[in-house]
């Protein structure tokens, strides 16, 4: 029997009320919260490093850029 294939890893950076958020696609709480979205595109890179999209959003939840795995 074939396998299903696996969905796509993806890890959002969105604004929360206490900074930008590092969320997995999915997950109920987010990884870290971190003060400046800089720090936290960085923080997310880690992720992305280990084959997962980052989903950069805007202060308006709209997506600003969507950065491919390096996998």
């Amino acid at each position: 029997m074939a396998k299903s294939p696996t969905p796509p890893k993806r890890t959002h950076i969105v604004k929360r009320e206490s900074g930008w958020a590092v969320k997995k696609e999915g997950a109920q709480r987010a990884t870290k919260v971190y003060k400046t979205k800089e720090q936290a595109v960085k923080g997310a890179e880690k992720t992305r490093r280990s084959g997962s999209d980052v989903v950069i959003h805007k202060r308006d939840g709209s997506i600003q850029k969507w950065v491919k795995s390096k996998k």
